[in-house]
This record gives structure tokens, C-alpha cells and sequence, in this order.
């Protein structure tokens, strides 16, 4: 490794915001992404669409993105085993709120 690589790796300049489970309900998601940007850090959320309410609560990301993990109702019940019974209608409802569909 060159010093200048090393160097390099000592200021991020992206970051994807990705936990175990679902990270737009980290409580401080907001104060994150702020002290990110403060640092001229890029912000890229994956979100799994269930949250619509912490979504529109959320501050501007340089980029969201929705993980669909597949194509049907029956198909996402049996990968994501989801919380809510209403799973389907939140993850549509969330993409035709953002104009994905």
C-alpha cells in the first residue's frame, strides 16, 4: 500500500447506511446524515420500504434506495418474513410515494 492510498483511506467519502435490520429507524438518522454531510460525506440509504412515515421524516440523502427482494406479495412474505400484515401495501404505497412506479 502507498501512503498516498493510505492516506486516502483516512477520509471516507461516501457513505452507505446499511444495518442489520432496518436503518431508518435508528433514532439519530437525521443528526447522522447532517455530521455526514458536515464532512462532505456522501449519504446512500437502503431502505426495505415498510417506514413511509420515517422516510418523509427523513432529512435529504444523496441517494435512497429501495432493496426489492422480489416480485410478488407471496415471494416478499416468504424472504423478508415481514413485521407488519400490511407489508405489501406499505413497500407499493412507499414506491408510488417516490414516484418509483
Amino acid at each position: 500500500v502507498t501512503l498516498e492510498r493510505l492516506n486516502e483511506g483516512f477520509t471516507p467519502r461516501h457513505c452507505a447506511l446499511s444495518l442489520v435490520g432496518e436503518p431508518i429507524m435508528y433514532p439519530e438518522i437525521n443528526a447522522l446524515v447532517d455530521e455526514l454531510h458536515r464532512r462532505r460525506i456522501s449519504t446512500f440509504l437502503v431502505t426495505n420500504a415498510q417506514f413511509p412515515e420515517k422516510i418523509k421524516s427523513l432529512k435529504p440523502i444523496t441517494q435512497l434506495y429501495v432493496s426489492v427482494d422480489a416480485g410478488t406479495k407471496d415471494s416478499l412474505k416468504a424472504i423478508d418474513r415481514p413485521l407488519f400484515g400490511d407489508f405489501w401495501e406499505r413497500f407499493i404505497d412507499q414506491l408510488r410515494r417516490n414516484t418509483f412506479l
